[in-house]
């Protein structure tokens, strides 16, 4: 709720303001900057997720930056410049006609594929320095940019297809998905995979080879990223469900082996204190007293610990003893 000014702080800033003690330009400056929201196109993807992805392609940077190191010969630094939440017709609209987009399609687990694609856009200045150098030269930037030819357009489509199979193996900690290039695009127009109102997830990759540099950006469709964190969840109960009943097998499995291991089990009529002296003297017919009652229960250990209790008797000529108490 709005603070409300009482009638005396009404009239001290009026005063302020007649006398230029205040100004009112130090009181809009003075004032919270408020972000505007757009209620027509709320925000549906968190800031979670949002750090998630960073976390990802900042894995991905990493890969991508050996890949364009070892195959361009060129000292290359890839970095995650900027993830954000978009509408595809935003981000669509504000590419040029001529473009050179790669269409990505994502195979999950369940070799199910995904309704949408990730598209991943190069920049004409990249494009230009990776073409250069896998036709020989320097890798130095091409002053003018123009549309590509068949041949350069086959070169880039073998370099983002490369791009492209890094990219599965950097969701593995989510899940493990496979990613794999469809085609490449170059009029932006023609993309039908990702309705224009879908919400996307925009990643701006940041590439610098040589004295050049230029983007690297991917679109992630909203629809993609809840599915994949759908049959994460999934795959995590059912991972979970199966390392229980695992664990229950197992215990199962080792109780049915111990069960047909052999232990010693012994009565314990009594038990008494004797010297060494006493146990070298003693003769055929001396008594030796035990600390028990003759009408007591008899301790039955199973190698070396009391279990039971019970009575000793005889049965068919042999020694007995019926359990009368489980101690374990």
């Amino acid at each position: 709720m709005a603070e409300i000014l009482s009638q005396s702080q009404i009239d001290e800033l009026l005063n302020n303001l007649s006398s230029g003690d205040v100004s009112i330009q130090e009181l809009e400056a003075s004032e919270k900057k408020i972000k505007e929201y757009d209620f027509r196109s709320p925000k549906k993807i968190t800031k979670e997720t949002i750090k998630l992805l960073k976390g990802i392609y900042e894995n991905y940077c990493r890969m991508v930056t050996s890949q364009l190191t070892s195959s361009l010969r060129l000292m290359c630094d890839v970095t995650v410049e900027q993830v954000e939440e978009s509408i595809f017709h935003e981000f669509n609209n504000a590419l040029d006609d001529y473009v050179l987009m790669g269409l990505i399609d994502v195979k999950y687990p369940d070799k199910t594929m995904a309704d949408s694609q990730i598209l991943m856009e190069v920049s004409k200045p990249l494009s230009f320095v990776i073409i250069d150098r896998l036709l020989g030269g320097s890798g130095e930037e091409y002053g003018n940019l123009r549309d590509y030819t068949d041949i350069e357009l086959s070169l880039l489509g073998n370099m983002i297809k490369q791009l492209v199979k890094l990219m599965g193996g950097t969701w593995e900690s989510t899940m493990e998905i496979e990613t794999e290039l469809s085609k490449v695009e170059t009029n932006a127009r023609f993309i039908q995979s990702i309705n224009y109102n879908d919400t996307v997830v925009i990643i701006v990759l940041n590439v610098s080879l040589n004295q050049s540099s230029g983007k690297l950006t991917i679109c992630i469709p909203s629809s993609i990223l809840d599915e994949i964190f759908k049959k994460a969840s999934t795959m995590l109960r059912n991972s979970n469900k199966r390392s229980e009943q695992s664990i229950e097998e197992q215990r199962a499995a080792i109780m049915d082996s111990l069960k047909f291991s052999k232990l010693t089990v012994a009565g314990t009529l009594g038990s008494a204190q004797a010297t060494l002296q006493d146990v070298v003297n003693m003769q055929v017919g001396d008594l030796i007293i035990l600390d028990k009652k003759a009408n007591s229960d008899v301790d039955i250990n199973v190698d070396g610990e009391k279990w039971f209790e019970g009575k000793w008797g005889t049965r068919r000529n042999k020694g007995v003893i019926r359990i009368n108490k489980i101690i374990r």
